[in-house]
């Protein structure tokens, strides 16, 4: 009788410490959590309030967090002091050709490889190590080719690089979305008449959109963000937002907190707005390439 009754002591005992553990547990997991947000979002706050603050506010003590009176003036200075507009228009001109240059491309590219093993796997890895040549090992050799062409200083040049350097990456991940694409669909459809082509325009297409997104949105981040090609490259009237926002920390910016800081704020916007765009497609596209036929 003594055991009967001490068992369910025991049970009640071992789930009042298991909600204890979970509870803690859980407590632990968000205190991590907000550790990670204040860390990795604290920087992009003060830069978002700096920009918003009056020249007298820069160095008050104690600091001021939040500005009283938030104003846009060092945005209106930065697209008419600056020339902010312009490297703006470039930098979205440029990142967005790029970016459906990348994809007319590296579709046709990457549907050769996943039906027809176009290349063996040699070329899947040669696409892969290319894409793992940094940078600055390329900047010498494509600057002079470009200089002979006469492509420096332009649009067509940068898209043209941007697309070339993007390509590897872009091919990479759509052979994988393809070939998870069931053959027997784009099969069904040319027997229904459709040739090849029509048959990946109009069925295989719509249904690997999602990962034709997240191609979309690395390439358009990967241009926005890039800085090496686009200093070397670019003349005065071909400039990036990247290139702006360096310049304001290359000396004489005792005068230009506000305005440095609100060039950082509309150089991270947009790859923000991108992303928020095509998140409802990420994280299919993101299944979809990571599941196996």
């Amino acid at each position: 009788m003594a055991i009967a009754i001490e068992r369910p002591r025991v049970v009640a005992r071992r789930a009042k410490r298991y909600r204890v553990q979970r509870g803690l547990a859980h407590l632990l997991t968000y205190l991590g959590l907000a550790a990670a947000l204040v860390f990795f979002l604290g920087p992009f706050f003060w830069i978002v309030t700096t920009s918003l603050k009056g020249n007298e506010d820069f160095f008050a003590f104690p600091p001021v967090w939040i500005p009283p009176d938030p104003s846009l003036a060092h945005y209106v200075a930065l697209f008419t002091r600056s020339s902010g507009a312009r490297y703006f228009t470039n930098s979205l001109v440029i990142s967005s050709l790029s970016m459906l240059a990348a994809l007319v491309v590296s579709l046709p590219t990457a549907y050769a490889i996943a039906r027809w093993r176009f290349g063996g796997g040699l070329l899947s890895a040669f696409l892969l190590v290319l894409r793992m040549l940094p940078a600055i090992a390329l900047i010498i050799p494509i600057y002079i080719m470009c200089k002979m062409l006469g492509l420096t200083n332009s649009y067509l040049g940068l898209v043209a690089l941007y697309t070339v350097v993007y390509i590897p990456f872009a091919v990479w991940l759509l052979v994988g979305f393809l070939r998870d694409f069931p053959v027997e669909i784009e099969e069904a459809a040319m027997i229904d008449g459709c040739s090849r082509l029509r048959a990946l325009v109009q069925v295989v297409v719509p249904i690997i959109a999602p990962g034709m997104a997240v191609v979309a949105l690395f390439a358009f981040i990967a241009t926005w963000n890039e800085f090496l090609f686009a200093i070397v490259l670019t003349g005065i009237e071909t400039k990036t937002m990247m290139v702006l926002v360096t310049s304001f920390t290359t000396g004489g910016t005792d005068m230009f907190y506000g305005e440095a800081s609100a060039s950082v704020v509309l150089g991270v916007l947009p790859a923000f707005a991108v992303a928020f765009m095509l998140q409802r497609y990420l994280v299919k596209g993101l299944a979809l390439g990571g599941t196996k036929g």
